[in-house]
């Protein structure tokens, strides 16, 4: 029963999509890292950097859409591959709120201090909310802040070691 209702759910979601674009997308990053340590607090300057990648935009309806994406991240010493799901709710013409997860896979100087200290992880999960703006039917803005809930830090020490980020993103929809 509980297959059949999710295979429904699915056939239903599927074809209610009225519409679908791809595209790519890139613009300016602003990462910065985050240390907590029995007490003591630190952080890391924000690096600025860029960022590029492909997405998906599947409208649900006319004020809500699901936009899945395949990012890359380059600030400082750190590089994130990342794959997101966002969900888009349209409050105005053009205008929409956005939120969720980011998946992202660390690289760069700082993944190599994390494998120096063999006591980290490399793998991200960030939830991420802001903003967008379509400026035509095929360009459009956006601004978004994401933070990390995991813990890179996992060794025997009490420490948290957490990144986070500002993009400010220019899209060209393909179709």
């Amino acid at each position: 029963m509980k297959n059949l209702f999710f295979a429904a759910f699915a056939v239903f979601a599927f074809t209610s999509i009225n519409a679908q674009s791809f595209g790519a997308l890139g613009g300016l990053s602003l990462l910065s890292a985050k240390v907590e340590q029995s007490g003591f607090q630190g952080s890391k300057d924000s690096q600025a950097g860029f960022h590029f990648g492909a997405f998906g935009e599947f409208k649900i309806s006319d004020q809500f859409a699901i936009q899945p994406e395949l990012t890359f991240t380059i600030a400082g010493d750190v590089s994130i591959f990342s794959i997101n799901g966002i969900a888009k709710y349209y409050v105005a013409e053009g205008f929409n709120v956005q939120a969720g997860p980011q998946i992202g896979f660390v690289g760069g100087d700082f993944a190599k201090s994390i494998d120096t200290y063999d006591s980290g992880s490399k793998l991200n999960f960030q939830l991420a909310f802001g903003s967008g703006y379509d400026i035509t039917e095929n360009v459009f803005v956006q601004a978004r802040y994401g933070f990390q809930l995991n813990n890179h830090y996992t060794g025997s020490v009490d420490a948290k070691s957490k990144l986070t980020g500002f993009l400010f993103t220019v899209g060209y929809k393909f179709i």
